[in-house]
């Protein structure tokens, strides 16, 4: 398989921003990759478990129902994406099939803040257990990302839309093409010295149980 793929930065701002909306209709394309928190053991969404033209609109207009009006009225960014869900029941009307895949870590890894990093972002992004949350997403949104490439069997050269925040998609690049143990260790963590590889397990189980239960089950190390 060689995918096309289209990547738009998705990060949330206090605006309309429709560019993921209008990526939809402009690319048309055959699978979509969402920053949405995944928890299931794949990134199958419920909503491809369906054909194409059954009830597509009864989907999105239950997902806009998840969110309150005053949440709509004071929050552009969820706005956005009603209006690309919108634009996806469109095409899937026209009988063309969009797969939807939501790959990022599940909530209780991605809500996951230390009572630190409330009061000093940027900066926490010179913190090492920072970038193991950051390395432990992207390692589950590469394998994901892997997943759905390894199980699309409907065209060989798929038009793949990618809404990934930037400095995310620039990481799963980077983990999709199977670096070693050692390169991996460099590009996340090579910069601090307090840690290293016999170690980081044993810190981060000390400093927070929710890092280290992923720590476990995904990590290279």
């Amino acid at each position: 398989m060689k995918p096309r793929y289209i990547q738009f930065n998705c990060k949330e701002i206090d605006a309309l921003d429709l560019r993921q909306a209008n990526a939809v209709l402009k690319h048309k394309p055959d699978i979509i990759i969402l920053e949405y928190p995944n928890n299931n053991k794949t990134p199958n969404l419920s909503f491809n478990n369906y054909d194409a033209l059954k009830k597509p609109q009864k989907m999105v207009n239950d997902r806009i129902k998840e969110f309150p009006k005053h949440i709509l009225k004071i929050s552009p960014w969820v706005k956005s994406d009603t209006i690309m869900w919108k634009n996806i029941a469109s095409l899937w009307k026209k009988n063309h099939q969009i797969l939807v895949y939501s790959v990022d870590a599940p909530n209780e890894l991605t809500g996951e803040l230390l009572d630190v990093w409330r009061y000093t972002y940027p900066c926490v992004k010179k913190n090492w257990v920072w970038w193991v949350q950051i390395y432990l997403r992207e390692r589950i949104m590469a394998n994901n990302l892997q997943w759905v490439l390894d199980n699309y069997k409907e065209k060989e050269n798929p038009t793949i839309l990618i809404f990934l925040q930037d400095f995310h998609w620039k990481h799963v690049k980077f983990l999709l093409k199977n670096p070693g143990k050692e390169e991996i260790w460099n590009y996340y963590f090579n910069k601090y010295s307090e840690i290293s590889k016999p170690n980081i397990s044993v810190k981060i189980k000390k400093i927070n149980k929710v890092f280290y239960k992923y720590w476990k089950m995904v990590s290279d190390f």
